[in-house]
């Protein structure tokens, strides 16, 4: 996290959005010439935890240990610094001192989804993990022949969002059925939004329903082949011990005769 602190202090509703794997910037402005020397100012949350204090010098002693060797800049790994943040000065020339309270919300990018078709049930499949905070999923499929496309009610849609416990990120996992409505030749797109960093993330993949058939064919073709192979393999055994059942008859007999004569 950086502070920065300029001449002019002005106190501001501005949102900030810090982003995790990422620097955020808290501005202060200070309207007067300032000998850092004589001036003294600290940080802190909603909670009056220290984020930061300097007086002459970094005050280290004062801040809370998450924040020790890490306020220029450092990796925000929870999903509690949601709230606002606050600055103190006091400067020792003129006898004055001012607030300043900047309100800071929390945000993760999410990463390209990943996109899977699978043919035997027919249904696609998209997952992300590690975003903040809870997204907005949307799927379009277009027929490739047609400029237009048509975004999927929610009804179609079974969405499910996972809230990590100890990283308190998101994993998002969302599935569509097109198998009654789409045929060949159609591109599937899903869509995340976070509503926070106002990005979307997406993938888009092409349905080819006969590649699915021909696998399905192909399947069929490899389990016909086995079961004949069985059929023949049963067969030979069958043979086999229906030969050795004649050859012993066969051989009990001709013992049996020339015994009695």
């Amino acid at each position: 996290m950086i502070w920065v602190l300029n001449s002019k202090l002005i106190a501001s509703e501005h949102l900030v959005t810090g982003i995790i794997g990422e620097s955020v910037l808290l501005p202060c402005d200070l309207n007067l010439s300032i000998n850092p020397a004589r001036l003294r100012f600290h940080w802190q949350d909603h909670s009056d935890v220290v984020l930061y204090s300097f007086n002459a010098r970094v005050e280290q002693e004062y801040q809370n240990k998450l924040y020790t060797n890490r306020t220029n800049a450092f990796q925000l790994l929870w999903g509690n610094h949601k709230g606002h943040y606050s600055i103190y000065t006091w400067h020792f020339v003129e006898p004055f001192s001012h607030f300043l309270s900047l309100p800071c919300t929390l945000s993760a990018r999410f990463p390209t989804p990943k996109l899977t078709v699978k043919y035997k049930v027919m249904n696609a499949m998209c997952l992300t993990q590690g975003g903040y905070p809870k997204p907005k999923v949307t799927w379009t499929i277009q027929d490739l022949s047609q400029p237009q496309n048509g975004t999927l009610e929610p009804r179609e849609v079974q969405t499910n969002f996972t809230l990590d416990p100890e990283s308190g990120l998101y994993t998002v996992w969302s599935q569509v059925n097109f198998t009654k409505n789409y045929i060949d030749n159609h591109s599937v797109t899903c869509q995340v939004f976070n509503p926070v960093l106002r990005e979307t993330v997406s993938n888009t993949t092409i349905i080819r329903t006969s590649e699915g058939l021909s696998l399905s064919a192909i399947l069929g073709i490899t389990l016909g082949i086995t079961l004949l192979m069985l059929i023949c393999v049963g067969g030979i055994i069958f043979v086999y011990k229906q030969c050795k059942l004649q050859f012993q008859d066969f051989y009990y007999h001709n013992e049996h005769g020339s015994s009695t004569v």
